[in-house]
């Protein structure tokens, strides 16, 4: 089976589970919420005749793999995300693998929310 049409059916499912909806033939449209921020998204998905999905667009979010692993389709794998968070998450998951390297924990970083971001002098 395709990678994609599989890759759909899992988004779809995702969908279907969250929204509490079925989606039927021809074009769907929706509201979604990120998983994270719960801000607003908006999408569309494609039905075809056939049931299968073969278009999904989310504007302004995007769908996550929980674990890293694009080849984990389980549903409880799936997240959406908006950009933001969804940039969030993966910057994250570089901080996490620096601390490993580095032999430290999130308990070892200096609290940094009441510094001031960074300016760069013209010389």
């Amino acid at each position: 089976m395709d990678l994609v049409i599989l890759d759909n059916k899992v988004k779809r499912a995702y969908l279907e589970k969250t929204m509490l909806i079925n989606f039927r033939e021809g074009k769907n449209t929706f509201v979604a919420f990120c998983d994270f921020c719960n801000k607003k998204l908006s999408g569309s998905i494609r039905i075809s005749k056939n049931n299968l999905p073969y278009e999904i667009k989310v504007i302004n979010g995007e769908f996550h793999h929980s674990d890293g692993n694009p080849e984990n389709d389980a549903i409880e794998n799936m997240k959406l995300y908006c950009y933001i968070c969804h940039k969030n998450v993966h910057r994250w998951g570089i901080i996490q693998r620096w601390l490993e390297r580095a032999r430290k924990t999130k308990d070892d970083l200096p609290d940094s929310k009441n510094l001031k971001p960074m300016t760069f002098r013209k010389y």
